[in-house]
């Protein structure tokens, strides 16, 4: 579900967010117990985007609503703002990222493993990107913190994008939470679940409406599905920019 606001931005760059876990528990058979449901709503200002010649718009809608069996970028025509955003990949590239250390008492070292396992299962997807850790925020494309739980009630995971007037996503950056509302440490199952579905919010990709996805608004797997890899294929082969009907 999206809720969009504008606010007062450059005419240069948008913010999104993407807010994971609302109210709402998800069991998971393999282990009989309750693991944090994830649900997500998205915050979105845009502000002097460059538009789309509408044959070319026309052509990215056709293609999003032949794919809709297959995949779930279709989505995109229903959000208010009906604007795709990726990484500008032209001379390929590696999406430099940063893991903080503590932020939380909860912290452990081997939190940065689970997030480059996270990051690893969408690099083998052959998306045209990789990730390259380092500890240098001030040129990072994706900075991900830690903390003990989220302001908003029940969430896991939060993404906020920075992106350009063209579509381009120029930063993102990954809030986790390591307890649920109840005070509860999650499961190393239940942050890695969330960790693969916010890096899939960093790399452009909006929620699907199908549980088998990892891109499901309430994450309970972290396996990337058949359907996931084709909408990220989906994602990498449109152009940037707005998709919005009747827009010149």
């Amino acid at each position: 579900m999206y809720r969009v606001f504008l606010g007062l931005l450059s005419v240069l760059a948008a913010l999104v967010v993407f807010d994971a876990v609302r109210p709402g528990r998800i069991r998971d058979p393999a282990q009989s117990r309750e693991v944090p449901g994830h649900r997500a709503v998205t915050q979105a200002a845009t502000a002097g985007s460059d538009r789309d010649p509408a044959p070319v718009r026309e052509a990215t809608r056709r293609r999003l609503r032949d794919a809709a069996p297959r995949t779930y970028l279709d989505s995109l025509l229903l959000g208010t703002d009906s604007l795709i955003r990726r990484w500008d990949l032209s001379q390929g590239r590696a999406l430099r990222t940063v893991v903080l250390e503590g932020g939380a008492p909860e912290y452990d070292p081997r939190l940065e493993n689970m997030i480059r396992e996270a990051a690893a299962r969408w690099e083998r997807e052959g998306l045209g990107f990789y990730f390259g850790f380092g500890a240098d925020t001030a040129d990072a494309d994706i900075v991900i913190r830690w903390q003990s739980r989220l302001e908003a009630e029940d969430r896991a995971g939060q993404t906020d994008l920075v992106w350009d007037r063209l579509g381009h996503i120029r930063r993102a950056g990954i809030t986790l939470a390591l307890r649920n509302t109840a005070g509860e440490l999650l499961p190393d199952d239940a942050l890695r679940a969330v960790a693969v579905h916010e890096i899939g919010h960093a790399i452009g990709l909006p929620h699907s409406d199908d549980a088998e996805d990892v891109m499901f608004p309430r994450a309970r797997r972290d396996a990337i599905s058949p359907r996931d890899r084709r909408t990220a294929y989906l994602l990498y082969q449109l152009p940037p920019g707005s998709v919005k009907e009747g827009e010149f």
